[in-house]
């Protein structure tokens, strides 16, 4: 057997029901006007401090993607923990975007995005890397068996919500 049969190809424990995924980022449109994206480029970071500190409010993991468009990639335990967190005034994401509206909203110095899925049907592998997305989240499993295939790991997660969206 060589080394690379050794490395063990990974999937996702099936995510329990409500699990979400947020997708949250930026784009500076005019580098020179500093103080008007600054701040939004700070306050995130302050978020994901305080959401780390404060594991309870609901967010599970999170990847940090920096470049021309920072952009953040986070899993919740629901979507309303994290309106739950977006609207609490003791956290730092309701100060951000009421500073957000009152100084920077109607101009287009710098631009704002958010994406929230509800997990439901996925699939996932991972090969030669530490757990990632989904399998960070929630736990890996090997591919074996039922996993091996995408097919067979869209059934076996559809399998276990009460459905089948695609043939085996």
């Amino acid at each position: 057997m060589s080394k690379v049969d050794e490395i063990p190809r990974m999937t996702n424990v099936t995510p329990p029901d409500g699990a979400a995924l947020f997708l949250i980022g930026m784009r500076i449109n005019r580098p020179l006007r500093v103080r008007s994206w600054f701040y939004v480029f700070v306050a995130m970071p302050r978020m994901l401090w305080h959401l780390r500190r404060h594991r309870d409010k609901g967010m599970l993991v999170y990847r940090l993607y920096l470049g021309p468009s920072p952009m953040v990639l986070s899993y919740w335990k629901s979507p309303e923990a994290l309106q739950n967190f977006a609207s609490d005034p003791a956290a730092p994401h309701l100060p951000a975007w009421r500073w957000f509206n009152a100084n920077v909203r109607g101009r287009d110095d710098v631009g704002i995005w958010h994406e929230t899925y509800v997990i439901g049907d996925h699939e996932s592998i991972s090969y030669a890397m530490p757990s990632w997305g989904l399998a960070r989240a929630f736990g890996a499993i090997p591919v074996d068996g039922a996993h091996a295939t995408a097919r067979g790991r869209l059934a076996e997660n559809a399998d276990a919500r009460g459905g089948c969206p695609v043939s085996r």
